[in-house]
């Protein structure tokens, strides 16, 4: 249950680019919270563009769980075009593999992981679960309170909802900074996982919780930060 719970804050630690000034680079580190104690381990996120292209990369190092995950899409005018995406998690001896592979001419995904391959009609754009969030971001800029994405997870393409609930200055390890919280609508279900968004950081990611059950909460929180926008246009 665990190795569920991080992975799912490693899709979502990596909400990115902008409209009004797109970022060139950036490294970031994550301090994790396991049931509110704090856990040893390295947890870092690197994003590199090269013009339309972008790569990013998640690494987790974790006594109980590494995470390995990487994302390429291309980027214009708020609009992301996955090409590929993979990750790789090892815990407590057992690893799991999967990778996305999308070819916008046919509109079609390759979903493989150790069961074989899968072909998944993409109608209407899909999206990897990471270029979504650079499109997401976008929306919190333009000011929408509600919006969602189809997203491929688990061999499924997945309908994602997400709503802002509210405002929370936070502490992190660059400082208290004012943030936006954002909420996945899961409907009735009583996982809840949550993320910080601080507009005066360009709206980058700062804070993730998820709350499996009354057990098992994970927090990541942002802790160092080195990153270059683009000059606007």
């Amino acid at each position: 249950m665990l190795q569920k719970c991080l992975l799912a804050l490693t899709g979502l630690l990596l909400a990115s680019a902008a409209h009004a000034s797109d970022i060139d680079y950036m490294r970031a580190e994550f301090s994790v919270m396991l049931n509110g104690d704090a856990t040893r381990g390295v947890n870092t996120l690197t994003i590199d563009r090269n013009r339309e292209q972008y790569h990013v990369h998640f690494s987790l190092r974790h006594w109980l769980l590494d995470v390995d995950q990487k994302a390429s899409f291309t980027w214009n005018d708020c609009t992301a075009r996955p090409d590929t995406f993979s990750y790789k998690a090892k815990a407590l001896g057992v690893t799991r593999e999967e990778r996305l592979v999308f070819d916008q001419s046919t509109g079609m995904v390759l979903y493989q992981d150790k069961d074989g391959d899968k072909l998944l009609a993409a109608e209407g754009g899909v999206f990897d679960p990471v270029s979504f969030f650079f499109e997401a971001r976008c929306d919190l800029m333009a000011g929408k309170e509600a919006f969602d994405y189809k997203v491929v997870r688990d061999g499924e393409i997945k309908k994602t909802p997400f709503k802002v609930v509210g405002t929370q200055a936070l502490k992190t390890g660059v400082g208290t900074l004012d943030t936006l919280i954002v909420e996945r609508d899961r409907g009735n279900s009583k996982r809840k996982t949550r993320f910080w968004v601080a507009p005066e950081l360009d709206y980058l990611l700062v804070q993730i919780s998820h709350e499996e059950n009354s057990q098992l909460a994970v927090t990541a929180t942002l802790s160092k930060l080195d990153h270059r926008m683009a000059q606007a246009d």
